[in-house]
Order: C-alpha cells, then sequence, then structure tokens
C-alpha cells in the first residue's frame, strides 16, 4: 500500500479510538496500572540483583599450597588460575603477610607474643590465593579444576553462600517471567475487549467495505493501530510516574533514611530505568500487537 494509504488507515484508527473513547480511557488506565505493578516489582527486582551482585563480588575461592610446594610453583599454579575465562581477579597471600594481619587483627599488642614463638610463624602453611570469580554458578567448576593442580594442599569456598545467591536468582528470574506473562494476559484481554466493541459497533461499514471490494488489511490495519496506541499509551504513564517516585525514593534515602545505615542503597535511574524502558516498551508492545491480532477473527465473520 502506498504511504498516504497507510497514513489514512492510521487516522481511521485513531479515529476510532476516540469514538470509544470511553472503553479506550478504561483499557489504557487498566494496562497502565498493570505496566506500573510490573514495573515496581521490576524496580524491587533490579535493586536485589544489584545487592546480590556485591555479594557476589565478595566471595571468593581461597587456595592454599603444599608446605613443600616450591615459590616457583605457586606463581605457575597462579598463572594456571588467572589464565582460567571466569577468573575476575586474584589476590596472593604470603605466609608472613597471613601472620602479620593475624597479628594486627588480635594482638594489636605485640608485646603480648613477646617470646612466644622466637621468630616462628605459626601459619607458615597458610599462603594462599583469594580468587574471584565472574558469575557465582561458575564457582563449583572453577573449584573442581583448582583441587586437581599439583602442590594445591586445600580449597575453600563458600559453597552454602552459592547455592543460596544461585536458588535465589532462579527464583527472581522466575518470578519477573511469571509476572510479566500474567500482565501481558489482562493487558490482551482488555484490549481485546475494547477492540470487540469497536468491530460490533462497525459491522455494517466493514460490510459494506467488503462489498465494494476493500481488501482485507484495508479493514483490519486501523483495528491494529488501535490495539497498537493503546498498548504504547499504557505504557508511557506508568514509566512518567515510576521515574518520578524512585528519584523522589532516592532523594529520602540520600537525606538520611539509609537502610541499616547505608549497608543497602537503591540503584542510580541510568542503572534502573534504560532496563526498565525496554522492558516496558516490549510489554506494551507485544500487548498492543497481541491484542490486535486477536480479534482478527471477528472482522470475517
Amino acid at each position: 500500500m502506498a504511504f498516504r494509504t497507510w497514513l489514512y488507515l492510521c487516522r481511521l484508527g485513531f479515529k476510532n479510538l476516540w469514538h470509544n473513547k470511553v472503553y479506550t480511557a478504561a483499557s489504557v488506565l487498566t494496562i497502565a496500572a498493570c505496566i506500573f505493578l510490573f514495573g515496581i516489582f521490576y524496580i524491587a527486582v533490579l535493586n536485589l540483583d544489584g545487592v546480590l551482585q556485591k555479594t557476589e563480588e565478595e566471595v571468593y575461592v581461597a587456595v592454599f599450597f603444599e608446605e613443600t610446594v616450591s615459590p616457583e610453583r605457586v606463581e605457575e599454579i597462579g598463572g594456571l588460575i588467572r589464565e582460567r575465562p571466569e577468573v575476575v581477579r586474584t589476590v596472593y597471600t604470603s605466609a608472613d603477610d597471613a601472620w602479620e594481619g593475624f597479628r594486627n587483627d588480635y594482638f594489636k599488642d605485640g608485646e603480648l607474643l613477646d617470646g612466644i614463638f622466637d621468630g616462628d610463624n605459626p601459619l607458615a602453611a597458610s599462603n594462599h590465593y583469594q580468587v574471584y570469580i565472574g558469575g557465582i554458578e561458575q564457582q563449583e567448576g572453577f573449584v573442581e579444576y583448582v583441587k586437581n593442580l599439583e602442590g594445591v594442599r586445600k580449597v575453600t569456598h563458600s559453597a552454602d553462600t552459592v547455592r543460596a545467591l544461585l536458588r535465589i536468582k532462579t527464583v527472581i528470574s522466575r518470578l519477573i517471567a511469571g509476572s510479566a506473562a500474567i500482565l501481558l494476559l489482562i493487558s490482551i484481554l482488555l484490549i481485546h475487549n475494547t477492540l470487540s466493541v469497536g468491530i460490533e459497533s462497525q459491522k455494517g461499514k466493514t460490510r459494506v467495505m467488503r462489498l465494494m471490494g476493500a481488501r482485507e488489511e484495508f479493514i483490519s490495519v486501523p483495528f491494529l493501530v488501535e490495539g497498537l496506541v493503546m498498548g504504547l499509551a499504557g505504557m508511557c504513564i506508568p514509566l512518567f510516574l515510576l521515574f518520578a517516585g524512585y528519584r523522589w525514593g532516592l532523594e529520602l534515602v540520600a537525606a538520611g533514611l539509609n537502610l541499616y545505615g547505608g549497608a543497602v542503597s537503591l540503584l542510580p535511574p541510568s542503572e534502573v530505568f534504560p532496563k526498565l524502558t525496554l522492558a516496558s516498551v516490549l510489554l506494551g508492545l507485544a500487548t498492543g500487537v497481541a491484542g490486535g491480532c486477536s480479534v482478527m477473527g471477528k472482522l470475517k465473520k
């Protein structure tokens, strides 16, 4: 079809929306409420995921070496560890550093230990690498690899923490998918019902258009435009409200309402709203297109 024809059909779609403005407004507001609820949930999930990522960054694998292993072999093992694609960074702690750190943490008054060890290091076998992994789900595989390296005495990691984080991430992904599916279905049904009202009110007009030889897309495109406009309009309202509300929440936190003394903080809008906007646009487009397509069968009756 020519561009002018498309433009005419789009105008016709907007005209139909205005003709059924009560049903249109009710559908748009309900869709906006659904996407608003989805946005609140999505923002909460993103902030929770941010907390999980910070926790992941603090979880490391400790690789300890046998007492008889040479410094060259320790360095060689360090090189093998750093070559692994899942490794983000490593921190090496020598036995002397470990003993010095222990003394500073538990015996700040060095006189308490004078004459006890006479220059001996009770933590002589505590030299180790702290290995930080990119992606908590890759930690188990890395641990199995390091355990089999010659010269490695022991590998410690927070297995319970890893399993808990993986369970939480799985639950989060399922909750996002489930909530989006439910709200999408509700919105599609609303658009379907609104367009059905328009189709019923214009049955005579569409019958005449068919008798005059109008092509099927000439009849169906305005209804698809209606569904798309309702989906996008229902997306814009909650995005504005969520952005304003989130900025207000950040100002409250900045004013001194930090949770747990600042241990938990909200993500900046630059990290939240690009993802939320994309998710809302996709949800609005999917809702509008699916709602419009769902009534195409009624047009042929």
